[in-house]
């Protein structure tokens, strides 16, 4: 009885805290909150400020925005600065595929994180050193930008020219994939590494890309890849199923002229000929599959006009163009290499400031399937969130002068 009588009193115990108002009001307490007021919301969606709103910030999501004076756990006076969503730079690289120095790794997020970029993709690298980075910046224990990274992938003539030259191992985040390889099986190992997507670089036809692309989906992966695959070509890598394609200076592949990749050709010829390169069938293409461009303008030490002009068309073509450096970070830059980017938007490719903010929030996110959780300041997504004292819809520029960094629903500075 005395048994029977202790299992009764565990069981009433049990849904006794489950009814209990007083354990739930406990689990309140737990709650953190954060009501940010006065606030010019920039709205990426239209384009536009909303003046003088309330933000309410639970634990590390936005619980509501509201006009009005209700407040809710500490108040932060915003002072009528612009609040926007955390910057995303959709092709960064965190460390190498031979793999710098961990503390490299995190001195560079948080550099970003500094700087206003709350996520990055990581279009490659070292998985095991990204692996334990991602694990501590995207859960608070060290201070730095989120990141999401991918499995990087190619053919057997990147790595060997057919000579057998590679005598390493590979590894599950960098992988020699050919027909006959079990994809579902390399997919699996690098979803296991904690990849978020496949970076398909090189060595790829139409026809294979096709099924790397089909069994990466299958297994839960994002696929990015380069705009050319060698041999595979935009068109191609389009149809195949790749969701980003990156490098528009790879673009110049829609014609056959190999004279555009020579470096010694002369700037005025590439300009000229690149600048009647027909778009017209890539973008609908783009369209159509919800193809998104990771344009890296910044990556190429010169400036090429005629690659300006086909980010220019596809833009005005209505494709999806993400805002991505390439570039490795130097630490001692007043300003991140992406806000350059965005310059080269504003500037050379006929973005308005509100859509260049865009390709570096909402449609950065959706490149690493995020959008759904960052990219714009909506109720349920996270508190990722800049204070700047200019708008930058009237001036890109304006993301420079940051008076506060709010990442998961924490100040940072």
């Amino acid at each position: 009885m005395k048994i029977v009588n202790i299992v009764v009193y565990l069981i009433l115990t049990v849904i006794l805290s489950i009814y209990n108002p007083s354990v739930n009001m406990a689990q309140e307490k737990q709650d953190v909150y954060l009501t940010l007021k006065h606030a010019n919301i920039i709205d990426i969606e239209k384009g536009r400020v909303i003046s003088d709103m309330t933000v309410l910030i639970k634990n590390d999501r936005i619980a509501s925005v509201y006009k009005g004076n209700r407040t809710k756990g500490e108040v932060i006076d915003i002072q009528y600065k612009y609040l926007v969503p955390g910057l995303v730079d959709s092709h960064a690289h965190v460390t190498n595929i031979s793999g710098s120095p961990i503390e490299r790794s995190y001195k560079v997020l948080d550099y970003l994180l500094k700087h206003g970029i709350t996520t990055i993709r990581d279009a490659a690298g070292n998985g095991a050193i990204m692996q334990k980075v991602q694990a501590d910046v995207n859960h608070d224990i060290k201070t730095g930008a989120d990141i999401y990274y991918a499995a990087f992938m190619a053919g057997d003539w990147y790595y060997n020219r057919d000579q057998h030259i590679r005598k390493e191992p590979y590894h599950p985040w960098e992988q020699l994939i050919v027909p006959g390889t079990n994809l579902d099986s390399a997919m699996k190992a690098a979803k296991e590494c904690g990849a978020t997507g496949v970076k398909l670089y090189h060595s790829f036809d139409g026809t294979f890309l096709k099924e790397v692309a089909a069994a990466a989906k299958r297994n839960g992966l994002l696929v990015w890849g380069h705009a050319m695959m060698y041999p595979g070509r935009p068109l191609e890598v389009v149809r195949a199923g790749v969701q980003v394609i990156s490098h528009a200076s790879m673009l110049s592949a829609l014609i056959n002229d190999p004279k555009m990749n020579y470096r010694k050709v002369p700037q005025a010829y590439k300009d000229s000929v690149g600048s009647r390169i027909d778009v017209s069938e890539l973008a609908g293409e783009m369209k159509r599959r919800n193809v998104i461009l990771d344009a890296t303008l910044t990556v190429s030490e010169v400036k090429e006009q005629w690659i300006f002009e086909l980010v220019k068309k596809l833009h005005q073509m209505g494709v999806k163009i993400s805002a991505g450096t390439d570039k490795i970070t130097v630490l001692t830059n007043p300003d991140p290499f992406l806000i350059e980017e965005l310059n080269y938007f504003v500037n050379d490719c006929d973005f308005t400031p509100a859509e260049a903010l865009k390709a570096a929030t909402l449609i950065s996110a959706e490149t690493i399937g995020q959008d759904k959780n960052i990219g714009s300041i909506k109720v349920g997504k996270k508190a990722d969130l800049l204070v700047t004292e200019q708008n930058p819809l009237e001036d890109i520029n304006g993301l420079k002068k940051l008076s506060m960094i709010i990442k998961h629903g924490k100040v940072i500075n």
